[in-house]
């Protein structure tokens, strides 16, 4: 006897979805450089012509103290891209973060020119003449492991980001500023301040520009005992597939939530 498997339309689709390879085809890539540039109109205008002709999408901001690249498109031109980044003065060692995706992160190319490449409104503060000190994705979890950093100290971890980034998701027992934008993080921190004496602080955000920054600060105003983490939450979850992390991640593209 032998038996027939009937499917509707819909559940042939389903089939089909689950027994077709997954062909990540997009190469999305992430970069971002504190450091002194000019002439940024020039930039501004060239990278977007260059970007048209090759049909990249993303966001590419450029100011006086940086550049910060989001590219998404087929891995020849976002390669290309991205060197075209890398021909401005200064540039030539901008490092890459990729990966690769079933879909195109952007819908179309922007080229903004800003006055920072994240708003802090704090001019004192010069990333690129100072990188505050940092420590890579293993060793935060290594700490959080032991619930101390290596001299023993106990660990905090300050979450740089909104509100709404930090209610979608958060690593496990970390501080929420309870900010709206990241300029209102210079007074966020000082109301903070008694709690965080007598522990190893450890600032975090997506990517690692607005830690760099936060970090910078807290030293400023005396804080000790204070890094960054180099590639952001990205880069920890990529690295530990997500120790310690409660939610999903909040992107700055078309996607906008990374499912940990």
């Amino acid at each position: 006897m032998i038996e027939l498997l009937i499917l509707d339309q819909g559940g042939m689709e389903e089939r089909d979805k689950m027994n077709k390879p997954i062909n990540k085809q997009f190469l999305n890539l992430k970069s971002y450089k504190f450091i002194k540039l000019d002439h940024l109109e020039d930039h501004r205008q060239l990278l977007a012509e260059i970007g048209q002709l090759l049909s990249v999408t993303g966001t590419i901001i450029l100011s006086e103290e940086g550049i910060n690249v989001a590219l998404s498109g087929n891995k020849s031109s976002v390669e290309q891209m991205f060197e075209a980044c890398k021909a401005i003065p200064g540039l030539q060692n901008l490092e890459p973060k990729s990966e690769f995706s079933e879909d195109c992160r952007f819908s179309k190319l922007k080229v903004k020119i800003k006055q920072e490449i994240i708003k802090m409104d704090q001019p004192q503060i010069q990333p690129s003449t100072k990188r505050a000190p940092s420590i890579d994705s293993l060793t935060l979890k290594k700490w959080i492991l032991e619930g101390k950093d290596d001299s023993g100290q106990p660990l905090k971890i300050i979450d740089t980001r909104n509100e709404f980034e930090f209610q979608l998701g958060h690593f496990k027992n970390s501080l929420n500023l309870n900010i709206e934008r990241f300029s209102e993080f210079p007074i966020k921190i000082q109301q903070k301040e008694n709690c965080l004496k007598g522990f190893k602080l450890v600032n975090v955000c997506t990517g690692g520009i607005r830690c760099e920054k936060a970090t910078l600060y807290m030293m400023e105003k005396g804080i000790k005992n204070v890094v960054q983490l180099d590639g952001g939450i990205l880069d920890y979850l990529q690295q530990t597939n997500g120790y310690s992390w409660e939610g999903e991640c909040f992107q700055f593209d078309d996607r906008e939530l990374l499912s940990v």
